[in-house]
């Protein structure tokens, strides 16, 4: 594996550094990849963010006299909704896209802080950047552990933890065409740094924890082996792999184009991904279930979902709707 068969911007030389060293890490990387961020252990950065992963629990305590998360969202009208899907529908029809994830910013009232958000969310993964956003994300990137082995776990396709809602998502035409269009994308993406690629587990569920009615969502396992020298190459590695396909959709380079137009704003770290590297080992996950804080104090919820030709508008509008959810790890906070 030879640093020229990747795309070598200046962070992704810089995980490659630390990866060399075995190092200690944390990073950010942005949808667009403009402003990539890395954080060496040891670092002491006023702005450096607060994380829990689950090889990694945040060694700080909450604040005293949190108040209970809670939101109210002004919904994006069905009119502009509407626009910025016929955008990617076009694009579909014409064949510039098998699957393109639409997504909306949210603007939301919000009870409490960032850091109140951070310390009550119940997820997978969750970050903390002062005065930029809070994440609780469910969603894998990619996990490479010691022996190099090197997975994906996209997730697509939600609905609530219902009986009749999990059989409907399992029974759509839709859906089962866009699970397997990301694990295609997926596969192919992973053939490009490592070997034996296969699918482990196809289209299991993954349950979501809200504090009102659950959500569940559809993953699937896709997996393979590394060179031996994957840590001298670790942000040559994750740069081939971005932007995220389960967030983005296939093929990458078209659909990104119909992102662009259909949704008219940069993404900004929505969408990118964060990752912890140990010194041994590195996992990472998908921005998303995301809160941003801009400077003038608003919030947005960012929420969004993939579109395919067999995509109906409502389904889509509620689904987005559906995702604007906070889940809380204490069971007595309420949501409205």
């Amino acid at each position: 594996m030879q640093d020229g068969k990747y795309n070598m911007t200046t962070w992704a030389k810089r995980l490659n550094e630390l990866g060399a060293k075995r190092a200690p890490c944390f990073f950010l990387v942005d949808f667009e990849q403009e402003a990539p961020r890395v954080w060496a252990a040891g670092d002491n950065t006023e702005d450096q963010p607060r994380f829990s992963f689950r090889n990694y629990a945040d060694p700080g305590a909450p604040p005293s006299g949190m108040l209970p998360p809670k939101l109210l969202p002004e919904h994006v009208p069905e009119t502009i909704f509407r626009t910025a899907f016929r955008v990617v529908r076009a694009g579909l029809q014409r064949g510039d896209s098998f699957l393109t994830n639409l997504t909306f910013p949210v603007p939301i009232a919000l009870s409490c802080s960032l850091e109140d958000v951070y310390w009550q969310s119940e997820a997978k993964y969750r970050i903390l950047w002062p005065g930029r956003f809070v994440c609780f994300s469910p969603e894998t990137f990619v996990t490479i552990n010691k022996t190099g082995y090197i997975e994906s776990r996209p997730m697509k396709g939600t609905a609530l933890d219902t009986e009749s809602a999990r059989a409907a998502l399992l029974n759509s035409k839709k859906e089962i065409a866009e699970h397997a269009t990301i694990v295609d994308l997926i596969r192919n993406d992973l053939s490009q740094v490592a070997k034996g690629v296969r699918v482990t587990n196809y289209r299991y569920f993954h349950k979501i924890a809200t504090s009102s009615r659950g959500l569940v969502q559809t993953s699937s396992k896709i997996g393979g082996q590394l060179p031996a020298n994957w840590k001298d190459n670790l942000g040559g590695i994750l740069a081939t792999l971005l932007p995220a396909g389960s967030v983005s959709g296939a093929p990458k380079a078209a659909t990104l184009d119909i992102i662009r137009r259909a949704e008219g704003q940069r993404r900004g770290y929505y969408c990118g991904i964060g990752g912890y590297f140990d010194g041994a080992s590195i996992d990472t996950c998908v921005l998303i279930r995301f809160i941003e804080e801009r400077p003038d104090g608003a919030h947005f919820f960012r929420s969004g979902g993939g579109v395919t030709a067999r995509s109906n508008w409502a389904e889509e509008y509620a689904e987005l709707k559906a995702k604007v959810r906070i889940p809380l790890a204490v069971a007595h906070f309420s949501l409205h």
